[in-house]
């Protein structure tokens, strides 16, 4: 009969093969004792490669740990997490869930996942295990359009921002200011207004997906004649957003009467 083969000392699992700043993602590391041994005050550990796993990520839970977990550290600093499973007599495993939240100024990178079973009086040599791809970069795109409400009684140019995420990563949040003519406050129920200042929010915004957010000038304040620009800047978001190009929208506005407001 042929012998069977060892398992591997160490297997690591992704629950997902890509990340985005804020995320969680949960590693399971099961460790084996291939050895005849006991391996005294066993640990699951696992690393991140080329960067430290605490470098861009945070452990927030260690199912299957039999006492608290905590940090690996060389002469560096910390370079990973490890949860204590006890001592592990020959052919024993244990399994432990590592759930991480990813940093949110974490980069673009490729990093893989590596593990080690550890002990007071053994280590094994580190594994290589999946790589997990972080999508460190959201681009937000801003869009201002303007369309004239004309009447005797409330005229109004009614303003639309727009918030498109364009990738790669989903747009956790992001905070666009409009400025409006000296003296003038706008009008909404969705962004919040101050003299000069229209400040609107988004919450999270997918890949290909608009966030839209509405305000109001009214037309009675401004003046017959005289053209006025509205300027929308991206000023926060999160992740990172990598393209400068489109972090920003103005519209022009020209008052022709109480009953004719030309826009564009």
């Amino acid at each position: 009969m042929p012998a069977s083969a060892e398992p591997p000392e160490v297997t690591l699992s992704l629950s997902s093969a890509q990340a985005a700043p804020g995320d969680s993602v949960t590693v399971t590391a099961t460790v084996t004792n291939v050895h005849a041994f006991t391996v005294l005050n066993a640990t699951a550990r696992v690393f991140g490669s080329p960067a430290g796993l605490p470098s861009f990520a945070t452990l927030t839970g260690c199912d299957g740990a039999i006492g608290p977990c905590g940090t690996v550290s060389d002469a560096g600093g910390p370079i990973g997490f490890e949860a204590p499973v006890g001592a592990l007599s020959g052919g024993a495993s244990a399994t432990v869930i590592f759930t991480l939240a990813i940093a949110d100024d974490a980069q673009d990178s490729d990093q893989t996942i590596r593990g080690q079973l550890g002990g007071s009086n053994y280590a094994s040599e580190v594994a290589d295990g999946p790589t997990l791809t972080i999508l460190g970069q959201a681009d937000a795109a801003i869009g201002l359009t303007a369309q004239p409400k004309l009447g005797l009684l409330a005229p109004k140019i009614e303003f639309t921002l727009r918030v498109t995420g364009n990738g790669p990563a989903a747009l956790r949040s992001s905070t666009v200011k409009t400025s409006l003519p000296p003296g003038f406050t706008a009008v909404s129920g969705e962004c919040g207004t101050a003299p000069g200042t229209v400040t609107c929010t988004t919450g999270e915004v997918a890949p290909g997906s608009s966030v839209v957010r509405k305000f109001s000038v009214p037309i009675r304040l401004l003046s017959i004649g005289v053209p006025y620009t509205f300027t929308a800047t991206r000023t926060a978001s999160v992740p990172v957003d990598p393209v400068g190009g489109n972090d920003s929208a103005r519209v022009r506005c020209t008052v022709v009467s109480i009953l004719l407001v030309s826009c564009g």
